[in-house]
């Protein structure tokens, strides 16, 4: 892959603890450098969460009972993201000399559901590719628990940095 194809690159901090037995990072925490990168994505829409918090779009609530199952307290934030799949195909074992980097990207919105993919790779040798995955999210009601159309004014934020028309 090339650089233009994933605008957002997150730089992975290999540490001992992510090691197993085999001296290479175990496979569950690669979903943990997918979400830190996932994190990181996200901080790149701060101009879009300012924007929320200043102007929130009008939502008519809905009179559904609070879902216990998810917690918010009476003044958060009551809409977001929620993971509803991910999956990673590993490639290459990391070790603990790698310099790896994840990239993100969006490649689909939904009504609900945003489509992301990921790749880890070295740093300096982009050909070394030590995983790829993919992730689908959900933007959500927290009280109720039940997905949400994406905000219009998301789509536009993810299309900004993304620099091209999603689907």
């Amino acid at each position: 892959m090339s650089v233009e194809t994933y605008r957002c690159w997150y730089p992975v901090q290999i540490r001992f603890r992510d090691l197993d037995p085999l001296a290479h990072v175990n496979n569950t925490v690669y979903f943990v450098y997918l979400e830190e990168a996932r994190s990181f994505y996200f901080d790149q829409l701060a101009p879009w969460r300012k924007q929320q918090a200043e102007e929130p779009e009008h939502v008519q609530e809905p009179t559904e009972d609070h879902n216990p199952r998810i917690q918010t307290g009476p003044r958060g934030h009551h809409y977001g993201i929620l993971v509803k799949e991910a999956t990673c195909t590993y490639h290459i074992p990391l070790v603990r000399s790698d310099r790896a980097e994840v990239g993100v990207r969006v490649t689909k919105v939904g009504n609900t559901s945003i489509i992301m993919e990921h790749e880890i790779r070295d740093i300096t040798d982009h050909s070394r590719i030590f995983a790829t995955g993919r992730s689908i999210l959900v933007w959500c009601n927290y009280r109720t628990g039940r997905p949400h159309p994406v905000p219009a004014t998301m789509r536009a934020a993810f299309e900004q940095l993304e620099q091209h028309p999603l689907p």
